[in-house]
């Protein structure tokens, strides 16, 4: 049940559901890694998925944005946020299932649910799963599994992590975007926030459903 906290929630929350343009199925969240690494930004993620639950979006998925370091530095960092991404599921509802990917893209730890299904990479990023994507299909080629002249966008498609095309990508406190989800997002709409990680709430999710609602999407035409 989604808990309201105020009047304009309730209002909000109203609108969201009257609207024949529903609730996005497919939310991408863009973080960089000190909004994980600290306490704040660590119980606000648990209550971001926690919110998008009981809203009913199906899929979240996020990318935690690693800034240039030393590969020894980057390895160590992915692997402190890879911890505490997994104390923070272990607070989740069991039916949130979840899939966490380190820096290479390997999955280090996940979870089947019943409901809601969040992707989590860190430092891993679009470039990156295209790039291992299309090294599949050209093992496959090799291999004789495919034919050269049977390689199109949808064998593409089949190889990349995660096949579900994104509704909105939503960029916290920032600016600019990542390269996440390259492919998936290419008719997604865009959603910049004007308070920092830490400082978002309830209220901010709904705003960014209502935007959402009232836009025209146009899927490349």
């Amino acid at each position: 049940m989604y808990v309201i906290t105020s009047l304009y929630e309730k209002y909000l929350l109203n609108k969201i559901k009257k609207t024949a343009a529903g609730i996005p199925k497919h939310v991408t969240l863009v973080l960089a890694e000190n909004d994980v690494l600290n306490r704040d930004g660590e119980s606000k993620l648990s209550s971001f998925i926690i919110w998008c639950k009981k809203l009913g979006i199906d899929i979240i998925s996020i990318h935690i944005d690693i800034l240039d370091a030393e590969k020894e530095l980057k390895t160590e960092m992915v692997a402190n946020i890879i911890d505490r991404l997994q104390i923070i599921f272990s607070k989740i509802p069991e039916e949130v299932g979840f899939y966490i990917y380190d820096e290479y893209g390997n999955l280090n730890d996940k979870r089947e649910g019943s409901s809601s299904l969040v992707h989590i990479f860190v430092g891993f990023s679009g470039r990156d799963e295209i790039t291992k994507a299309v090294k599949s299909v050209l093992a496959d080629v090799k291999s004789g599994k495919t034919k050269p002249d049977d390689v199109d966008e949808s064998t593409i498609e089949s190889h990349l992590m995660i096949r579900h095309e994104t509704d909105i990508v939503v960029r916290a406190g920032g600016k600019h975007l990542s390269d996440f989800l390259i492919w998936q997002s290419v008719y997604s709409e865009l959603y910049f926030t004007d308070v920092n990680w830490c400082d978002v709430r309830k209220i901010d999710l709904l705003r960014i459903i209502r935007d959402f609602q009232k836009r025209q999407r146009r899927f490349g035409k």
